[in-house]
């Protein structure tokens, strides 16, 4: 397969990051956003600051997908509040070979696509309270990447890369077709890119940090120094998690070290990142309850797992954006 054509859906702070390190690696790049994103990037580009060095890139910029064309590669980087709003546009810009990456957080749709077992086939509705998306994205074109990035953007726009850069591919069926190509294209952006056959075990444990902090981060307003920090918060944080290695641990799921493990030595001292929820929160977005929480405390009732931490932080948070809706 030879990629030269990559479209990326949703440029945001990572889709916005990743079009400026392919431009630099020589493709040819687009990015499918609203009017009013597409708009600024037409106007003035998009700005990344990484490792000391500041890259302006200037992709094609559209909120029509016809006007970009079929593409060799789609990126979606939407959040999940955009997926809909996505998948209307993947086919204006796929051929019937085109490999659709998905580079979201949370646990999938799919996720028990193929899984074996009484969960095999399982819908979950807090991802899909409809039942629609794997009928609007079949399985089989699912390439989905689980990234370990922090990218924040600034006031005026500009991207800025705090830390980390791995990236890892894989399907539902666990199969590697037409992975080792996709994985080039991002390893010649940058990216530490690893494919594997085990993509559920990758979505888990990045899942185990993302269902403790992004929601807690919500509700104190707080960067992740802060949070560790606090001792109390911390301590929640660490319940958190190993309930979620619980439930990972009864689906058949290695879940690494313990909470107590993982922060151990952490405190006000480290990495001052926002998680992207928090973000999300303060630019007005939509939050991913579903995938990052909600789905968690789902599967753990399937698998009767007791996560009485991880159901009051589900709780909280749910209250919080209804009380923001409310509010405006």
């Amino acid at each position: 397969m030879s990629i030269r054509k990559i479209c990326l859906v949703g440029p945001g702070a990572i889709g916005g990051m990743m079009a400026v390190h392919m431009l630099r690696a020589g493709y040819d790049v687009s990015t499918l956003a609203r009017p009013a994103k597409a708009a600024e990037i037409r106007r003035k580009g998009l700005t990344l600051k990484d490792g000391g060095q500041t890259y302006v890139g200037q992709p094609k910029a559209a909120s029509d997908p016809r006007e970009l064309g079929p593409q060799d590669l789609v990126v979606v980087t939407v959040k999940a509040a955009g997926l809909p709003w996505a998948i209307e546009h993947l086919a204006a810009l796929s051929t019937s070979t085109t490999p659709w990456v998905f580079v979201m957080n949370g646990v999938p749709w799919w996720f028990f696509d193929g899984f074996g077992g009484v969960l095999n086939g399982k819908a979950l509705t807090t991802i899909d309270p409809d039942g629609s998306l794997p009928r609007a994205i079949p399985a089989p074109r699912v390439i989905w990447g689980v990234i370990n990035c922090n990218v924040s953007i600034e006031p005026d726009g500009t991207l800025s890369h705090v830390h980390s850069n791995h990236l890892q591919l894989g399907r539902p069926d666990s199969l590697l077709s037409g992975l080792a190509d996709v994985g080039e294209v991002f390893r010649a952006a940058g990216y530490n890119t690893d494919v594997t056959a085990e993509i559920r075990q990758a979505i888990w444990s990045k899942l185990l940090v993302n269902m403790t902090f992004n929601p807690i981060s919500v509700l104190t307003m707080a960067t992740t120094n802060l949070m560790l920090g606090d001792p109390l918060v911390r301590e929640l944080a660490i319940k958190a998690l190993d309930e979620g290695r619980a439930v990972g641990a009864a689906l058949g799921l290695a879940g690494g070290p313990t909470g107590a493990e993982r922060f151990a030595g952490a405190g006000s001292g480290g990495v001052r990142a926002k998680t992207s929820m928090l973000a999300d929160i303060e630019r007005g977005r939509s939050l991913e309850i579903g995938p990052l929480v909600g789905a968690v405390v789902e599967i753990a009732d399937l698998v009767g797992v007791s996560v009485p931490f991880t159901k009051a932080i589900y709780g909280l948070i749910r209250l919080r954006t209804q009380t923001i809706a409310r509010e405006g």
